[in-house]
């Protein structure tokens, strides 16, 4: 393997990376970052050890390069963390929460001596309430990994990467770090609810401690606009119809917003804009606004060869998000990962609508499968569990409760315009009954339910994945045509690849090439499938290498550009302008 670096890992503070607030939609003035060089020790034994023998660059994943270790970990392996760190008076007249967004697999975190919480699931943020904290403190963490665990979500991670499985990732890995809140009484959560056409935003706010008088208060571009009060059950509405400025992604304008609950405050923000399905002469497209548009996106694994799962900074975040502005893209398919907060704030105010899938698991997805289905087409039964990885009951509801966990994340992320619930059928199972779940939490995206094989005629998407042949698909006018995943043009640059191996769907051995595939299949096969089908979404993959996989629009290290952003604009504007034509002429009598 050769050891690629980022210009952005290249440039790391080791003392402190990644040392933004980790929640823009959730800041309190007062939080401390952890993130940084903490002691480190590898074994096999549970309890906590009395010496560390290492150091960490937390929050980067053991086997990452950032991470000053770049080990691999096995079942049976304990992970232990350990950092000593001091809080001034201001932190002290409060209470503390301590927060941790993203720890793979299994842990129980300890505070002076003492186990404060236990938590399993690698990708969901966890907390908890110190109510007195102390001016010395030594935060301790023990953390198992088990990858290729049947019940956990582990997405593409592998003990044997290759191909289109990446080195996996074990510890901390996100962002851990503290706020201070009121002792009294303190916000716990909201959820924000705009009404696009009622010209109104809806707020349900949910706190902690003894009661209080709570207020939310709106403005835009720093100008005061609206004030509700919450009701005894949390609720308040605010009126926008007389300053009303709708979000979308060539404008994407934000309100700011401010909640207080007795000495609480936070900051947040949101976006007027509505996502809908709408019919036009029989056929269904997604809608911003009650306007259809064509959705065009690359697949992004939001891998780093350096920080593996861990974005190196937030620069690093922008760059991909703007690489794939400027190739024209109006969306970016979030594929098997849930990325820091951060990242999604950027997709907000930068205009870039985001596709998200939940994050896969089960048991280790059957090659036959893997190889077979791509060519030949059959189905297979998600309701007897056996097939697709969820033959046990703790693996089902896992999901279920990571499905929850993963909606309570991002439910308020403007950007965020729709769901993918499986992924070509890895830990696939009763797919009609967690699609309504899904609608039943979320009402306000779509979903699309099975992505690239195993449709079970339910939820929003006719979705196929094609890379071998030239797609030719049927629009079944009940839902929107996708071709969620095509491409996969495998361009390897010297100097610039991860190894020896270039794994892709199709061998360019230069540029041009490359370029005339992409320009075959943007500008013939994908605008005939909208002409003649009423295609409406388009997912390729992908937007940077990843590992093995050289199909990237740029390479792994984000250094050299294979496919030319402005070539992938100019195909870009002539499918929005296709679609758009075609729309009008089937509006007409």
């Amino acid at each position: 393997m050769n050891a690629l670096t980022t210009v952005y890992g290249e440039k790391l503070n080791r003392d402190a990376p990644l040392g933004e607030h980790p929640d823009p939609q959730f800041r309190r003035e007062r939080f401390l970052t952890l993130n940084g060089l903490w002691d480190f020790s590898l074994d096999q034994e549970k309890g906590r050890p009395e010496r560390f023998n290492r150091k960490i660059v937390v929050p980067f994943a053991v086997e990452s390069s950032l991470s000053g270790l770049g080990l691999s970990v096995h079942k049976g392996d304990y992970l232990h963390y350990r950092r000593k760190f001091h809080l001034d008076d201001g932190f002290l007249s409060g209470s503390l929460l301590l927060h941790f967004e993203a720890v793979d697999q299994i842990c129980d975190v300890f505070l002076n001596g003492e186990r404060v919480l236990h938590h399993e699931g690698g990708y969901l943020p966890f907390s908890c309430l110190i109510e007195r904290p102390q001016p010395e403190n030594v935060l301790e963490l023990t953390v198992s990994d088990d990858t290729e665990s049947p019940i956990y979500a582990r997405g593409k991670q592998s003990l044997r990467s290759g191909g289109i499985w990446y080195t996996a990732t074990s510890g901390v890995w996100q962002s851990v770090w503290l706020e201070g809140v009121p002792r009294g009484a303190y916000i716990k959560d909201f959820t924000l609810t705009p009404h696009f056409d009622e010209r109104k935003l809806n707020v349900q706010a949910f706190f902690a401690g003894a009661k209080s008088e709570g207020v939310v208060e709106a403005f835009f571009q720093g100008r005061f606009l609206a004030r509700g009060t919450f009701g005894e059950t949390g609720a308040a509405e605010l009126d926008f119809r007389d300053s009303f400025y709708p979000w979308t992604e060539g404008n994407p304008n934000l309100y700011e917003l401010r909640l207080s609950y007795g000495d609480d405050l936070v900051h947040s923000y949101f976006a007027m804009r509505k996502f809908s399905v709408e019919t036009v002469a029989g056929e269904r497209f997604f809608a911003l606004n009650g306007k259809p548009m064509f959705l065009s996106a690359p697949l992004d694994q939001g891998y780093y060869p350096d920080g593996g799962l861990t974005p190196p900074s937030e620069k690093a975040m922008e760059d991909d998000i703007l690489l794939a502005k400027r190739c024209g893209y109006n969306c970016i398919r979030k594929h098997i990962k849930i990325e820091p907060r951060r990242w999604y704030c950027l997709c907000d105010r930068l205009g870039m609508l985001v596709f998200q899938d939940f994050v896969s698991g089960g048991s280790p997805y059957h090659n036959f499968f893997i190889v077979t289905r791509p060519i030949v087409k059959y189905e297979l039964s998600d309701t007897s569990h056996r097939f697709l990885g969820r033959f046990l009951a703790k693996s089902r509801l896992q999901f279920e409760k990571d499905l929850t966990g993963t909606y309570e994340r991002l439910k308020n992320v403007p950007s965020l315009c729709a769901w993918t619930l499986f992924n070509e059928g890895w830990g696939q199972f009763d797919s009609l009954r967690l699609t309504e779940r899904l609608r039943s939490l979320d009402p306000s995206r779509p979903i699309d339910s099975a992505s690239g094989w195993f449709d079970k005629k339910t939820g929003d998407f006719k979705s196929h994945h094609v890379y071998f042949v030239a797609p030719r698909l049927k629009n079944d006018h009940k839902r929107i045509l996708s071709l969620s995943e095509c491409g996969g043009f495998s361009l390897g640059v010297k100097g610039h690849k991860f190894s020896r191996k270039n794994f892709g769907y199709a061998q360019f051995k230069d540029k041009a090439r490359l370029s005339k595939a992409v320009r075959k299949l943007y500008g013939k096969r994908i605008l005939r499938l909208i002409n003649r089908r009423g295609l409406g979404e388009a997912v390729f993959t992908q937007l940077t290498d990843v590992e093995n996989e050289t199909n990237g629009i740029v390479t792994y290290d984000r250094k050299i550009e294979k496919i030319d952003p402005s070539l992938l604009n100019e195909l870009n504007q002539t499918l929005y302008k296709a679609f758009d034509r075609r729309l009008a002429k089937r509006r007409k009598p």
